[in-house]
């Protein structure tokens, strides 16, 4: 397991144990390859469900701006924040704000991204 910089605060339980839904993304693989559970709840799958789930069927009406975004974060490594809506497992449209980061492991290259919940600032 890697940990942070002290013991009692194990990367993994940070991810975990976050209020806001965060996702490890695959992007040329179109796919989430972990997520937390504030994440699987927004999106009201199970985490099997969720890692199962191409990410266009959650951002079917923005993918090509999301791989624009996603082509840009893996190509220089600069953070985004967009606007989207994801699709839950019910089928409603979330609006959402996510911050994108790209995650080098020194084998892969992944995007995270932490969704927020923006339906509650429409006006």
């Amino acid at each position: 397991m890697r940990q942070g910089p002290h013991d009692e605060l194990p990367i993994d339980r940070l991810f975990e144990e976050s209020s806001d839904p965060v996702y490890i993304i695959d992007p040329p693989r179109d796919r989430i390859v972990e997520a937390n559970a504030a994440g699987c709840r927004m999106l009201e799958y199970t985490r099997e469900e969720l890692l199962a789930t191409p990410i266009s069927d959650i951002h079917p009406a923005e993918l090509p701006q999301l791989q624009t975004f996603f082509d840009v974060a893996l190509a220089d490594g600069a953070n985004w924040t967009i606007a989207l809506s994801c699709r839950t497992k019910s089928g409603k449209f979330l609006p959402t704000e996510l911050a994108l980061y790209l995650l080098d492991t020194g084998k892969e290259l992944y995007v995270v991204g932490l969704l927020r919940d923006r339906s509650e600032h429409r006006g």
